[in-house]
């Protein structure tokens, strides 16, 4: 029985409330496929989805890898150091559209994603989004799910509040509500996400399976691992 007072669940987005390999690896693998042809056959998709912490071999990710963790930005900025050199600005917002746009068939993490927010909805939750994406996809996403009435606050790595594992969008969560940070359960699938809910005083970082992370993994992190975040309304002592 978790003893804190939880008012407010901030949810990470990819790997948290979306289905992480589902719904990226098919924009990240467009991308890398962009990104080779710029290096004159020296690079192969594959070596740089592999660069940026994809393992094919288990399809599966490296711990806390830029692709698995990081912004948009920072994973062509990882690209460009194995290019060599830096994409122009005009091709690297080539590249972050074709993310958005690869990415639009959103892929929920649990089969009853508005249901389970909804139930914490009416337990009294407030509920909010913090993520690596930008904030105009993040919104994307959850119109998309038909679940952007449920959020009472969404921002991205582009909102102003700084990127994770800083306690900014935590911060500016609570601030939002009127309420204490140690009154927020943070919830996602990276170390990133558990280590911004706790720099910035969550009253829980949570960790869930449905991302690029395994139990293991997490579990160096944080006591709290749940299996998705249907289990929630059950932890948080309301089951």
């Amino acid at each position: 029985m978790i003893t804190v007072t939880i008012k407010a669940i901030l949810f990470d987005k990819d790997g948290t409330l979306l289905d992480f390999n589902r719904t990226w690896l098919p924009p990240y693998r467009a991308a890398a496929v962009q990104i080779a042809e710029k290096s004159n056959g020296r690079l192969s998709a594959d070596a740089l989805l592999a660069h940026g912490g994809y393992i094919a071999e288990s399809e599966t990710w490296k711990p806390d890898s830029v692709l698995a963790a990081g912004s948009n930005r920072q994973i062509i900025q990882s690209w460009n150091e194995l290019l060599g050199f830096s994409l122009s600005e005009t091709e690297t917002t080539e590249i972050m559209r074709a993310f958005k746009l690869n990415a639009s068939q959103y892929i929920p993490a649990t089969d009853s994603l508005r249901p389970c927010l909804q139930e914490l909805k009416k337990q009294g939750y407030a509920l909010g989004v913090a993520t690596m994406d930008d904030e105009r996809q993040a919104r994307s996403m959850a119109k998309g799910l038909g679940i952007v009435d449920l959020f009472d606050f969404i921002c991205g790595a582009d909102s102003g509040h700084g990127v994770k594992p800083e306690p900014g969008m935590v911060l500016a969560f609570a601030d939002s509500l009127g309420v204490e940070p140690n009154t927020v359960a943070m919830v996602g699938d990276s170390p990133r996400d558990i280590h911004m809910g706790l720099n910035a005083g969550a009253g829980l970082s949570i960790g869930v399976l449905t991302g690029a992370h395994n139990q293991q993994e997490l579990a160096k992190h944080t006591p709290h691992v749940l299996s998705d975040i249907s289990e929630l309304h059950a932890y948080l002592g309301n089951g």
